[in-house]
């Protein structure tokens, strides 16, 4: 049901979802130079829209712009460092799912080297889909990798949207799972990470977001953070929700920063926002698209992945039972 309780998670999930995804990988870390948010243009282009397959009650107080039924939204970080560019590989893929029944809020990541098959273009890693073929070959690749599921819309952007976001939230709190200590090259600054709830602010967001050589787990640990990252952006929007004058800031930065590929505007998502003030943390479910361990293609080191896992995985998103799944295998990510 498309409730007060359901649209404070889909406003946070697409408003912050459609921003934060920008973790990008990094060979090396750098202090990222300030980025106005009025340089990416959003550029909405038409998708069909499926029919839902399960019908939902109309809304209460704001008008919903999502369709009935369970909805997906395929969510976008380039690794440009341009702030005009949207291009390069999409080296963040996130996948969120919204049930029909609007009680939960699933972020399902895709790992960047994930070795698969991408239509038209043979196998490579999940991440070149974007730069070899553009946003419809990698809705497509997705797609394919969960057995056919049907994407609504995407939401893609890069690290200047992330920069943006966090500065206009004054910040925003994480649940850190592993403590590291970052050196940012080009400034010799030390950037502590400690175990436990943190708070990022300025580029330390970013910093935090995009590494991986000091984690346990590297590129999963790494999509792990970034999924803590959207949650805590969405719980300080949520913070924010009923302020006039963030609102007014929210929108230039949505336009200039988010290009939205289906029948969903930018107007659209921040109809949303002024009911974020009731999202909870645990409403959103963090998952990762299971992999087998890790290997060699060609010389370059990918992910494997779990074959039969993800088929259960794709069929629960498809059938909208992706409660049942995690009550099966849970939400551990470790290979």
């Amino acid at each position: 049901m498309i409730t007060r309780r359901l649209l404070p998670r889909l406003a946070a999930c697409a408003a912050a979802l459609g921003l934060v995804v920008p973790v990008l990988s990094a060979c090396t870390t750098t202090e990222p130079a300030p980025v106005p948010a009025d340089t990416v243009s959003a550029a909405p282009s038409p998708a069909e829209k499926r029919p839902a397959p399960s019908p939902s009650p109309s809304s209460t107080g704001a008008e919903d712009p999502l369709p009935e039924g369970p909805v997906n939204v395929l969510l976008i970080g380039t690794d440009s460092r341009d702030p005009q560019s949207l291009t390069g590989n999409a080296d963040t893929i996130m996948l969120a799912h919204v049930p029909a029944d609007r009680e939960n809020l699933y972020l399902i990541s895709f790992t960047r080297d994930m070795w698969v098959p991408i239509p038209g273009l043979g196998e490579g890693k999940i991440n070149s889909a974007f730069s070899r073929g553009g946003t419809q070959t990698l809705m497509e690749t997705v797609s394919g990798v969960l057995g056919g599921v049907e994407i609504d819309y995407a939401m893609q952007t890069n690290f200047a949207g992330f920069i943006a976001l966090t500065r206009a939230l004054d910040g925003f709190e994480v649940d850190n799972k592993h403590a590291s200590t970052v050196t940012v090259q080009s400034t010799g600054r030390v950037v502590e990470f400690p175990e436990g709830r943190i708070t990022l602010e300025n580029t330390d967001g970013l910093i935090y977001v995009r590494e991986r050589k000091r984690l346990p787990l590297g590129d999963l640990d790494r999509a792990e953070r970034q999924r803590a990252a959207v949650v805590g952006m969405m719980d300080r929007l949520a913070e924010r929700a009923d302020d006039p004058a963030f609102l007014a800031e929210l929108v230039p930065l949505m336009l200039g920063n988010v290009k939205i590929t289906g029948d969903l505007d930018v107007d659209d998502v921040l109809t949303l926002v002024p009911l974020a003030e009731q999202l909870e943390r645990d409403d959103v479910v963090g998952l990762m698209v299971p992999i087998t361990g890790f290997g060699t293609r060609g010389g370059a080191s990918v992910n494997l992945v779990d074959e039969a896992a993800t088929a259960a995985l794709g069929d629960a998103v498809r059938t909208d039972t992706v409660d049942a799944y995690v009550e099966e295998h849970g939400t551990d990510y470790a290979p």
